[in-house]
């Protein structure tokens, strides 16, 4: 007598062991649907005999198992035009080939969208303007374009109130800013707009009117003490961590400096104006580079006010002396100057990833926009 199962449910008790397991193989493959569909393919291929049902285990294998260099197959390939962008720390910077005036944005006055000596300036997620309008006691919010969207403050020394605001910062949700003539920091978050003083009880830490402030890639404060001659440290949390700096002409020291920038690896540029010079410090305050003199040559200051980064590092400086920016790598390589006849005081300066430059005058209680070309860019449009 034969001892091939004669039903379906004969398969569950077959003796052949090779078909015993192909069941158990093909109830894994088919999931949800193995009461059936496993045994219903098991039944055909036990008429052709086991030779063909090890032939036929050996080749779902083959579609399970990954190729010996790692990639599945039945995954779709990447797109061979894929541009996978490495981080900055991996790329060089591309050649600034120049840079060019576009337009003005905002005027003279005491209204929306217009200014009384705009000072700092900083650029949101979305790419909205936050300016310092020192003048009007108030921090203003502008779309590239110049259009106003919302303000922050009025004269007054109460919490959400400013004396001559000098700079602003962002931090995501959070606006940080230099509320000089009442000799503090101030922050508060954008969506309850509710304002609150930087305080610390150590007495090593008061200010006495902060010019500049910046906030590092993990969150901490950065703070210009200027008529302390010094820079100051403070966790995310807004607990200070050290102060750097005394009056004087040496590395360490600074004479009424007006500005700070921290890069992507933590490295901390200082506008010293009063020595017209730019001194860089590592993550812990020891120094690293020192540049600048006093004169109108590619590399010398006069009364240079603020310093910002674009995408690449490129540092630009705002030498308000000589109505004129300055770019130069983070070693202190000068790169090249450039102006416009309409630019009367440069101070407060900031970068978008694309490329735009906006300069505050305020002289002219406008903002200057200009466009960097890059090497890529220019090659691009040939």
């Amino acid at each position: 007598m034969s001892n091939k199962p004669r039903s379906l449910l004969d398969l569950e008790y077959s003796d052949n062991k090779v078909q015993l397991v192909l069941l158990w193989f093909l109830d894994v493959c088919f999931l949800g649907y193995s009461s059936y569909y496993a045994k219903w393919t098991l039944k055909k291929l036990t008429h052709c005999g086991s030779t063909l049902i090890l032939v036929f285990l050996l080749g779902l294998v083959s579609c399970v198992v990954p190729e010996p260099n790692g990639i599945d197959s039945s995954r779709p390939p990447i797109a061979p035009n894929l541009d996978i962008v490495p981080s900055n720390r991996e790329r060089s910077a591309p050649p600034i080939l120049g840079v060019q005036y576009t337009k003005t944005i905002g005027r003279t006055g005491q209204g929306p969208a217009e200014f009384l000596m705009p000072m700092g300036l900083a650029l949101d997620a979305y790419q909205q303007l936050y300016v310092a309008d020192a003048g009007n006691n108030r921090v203003q919010v502008v779309d590239t374009n110049g259009f106003f969207i919302t303000e922050y403050g009025s004269y007054g020394w109460r919490e959400g109130e400013f004396d001559f605001p000098n700079d602003v910062a962002l931090n995501l949700d959070t606006l940080f800013v230099a509320d000089t003539g009442n000799d503090r920091i101030q922050y508060c978050n954008l969506v309850n707009r509710i304002f609150y003083p930087l305080i610390t009880t150590l007495k090593p830490y008061e200010f006495d009117s902060p010019e500049g402030i910046d906030v590092g890639k993990n969150g901490d404060v950065y703070a210009i003490d200027t008529h302390n001659h010094r820079w100051l440290q403070f966790t995310r949390n807004l607990t200070p961590v050290f102060a750097m700096g005394s009056f004087g002409s040496s590395r360490e020291q600074f004479w009424n400096p007006t500005d700070i920038v921290v890069n992507s690896h933590n490295t901390v540029f200082v506008v010293d104006s009063g020595n017209n010079s730019i001194k860089s410090y590592d993550f812990s305050g020891n120094p690293i580079h020192f540049w600048g003199e006093g004169g109108n040559a590619l590399g010398q200051f006069r009364n240079p006010k603020r310093i910002a980064l674009d995408s690449w590092n490129y540092l630009y400086i705002t030498d308000s002396g000589n109505r004129r920016i300055q770019i130069f790598t983070p070693e202190g390589k000068a790169i090249l100057e450039f102006s416009d006849k309409s630019l009367l005081n440069p101070c407060g300066i900031a970068v978008s990833t694309k490329g735009n430059v906006y300069v505050s005058d305020m002289d002219a209680g406008d903002i200057k926009v200009f466009r960097v070309i890059y090497k890529k860019d220019a090659e691009k449009t040939e």
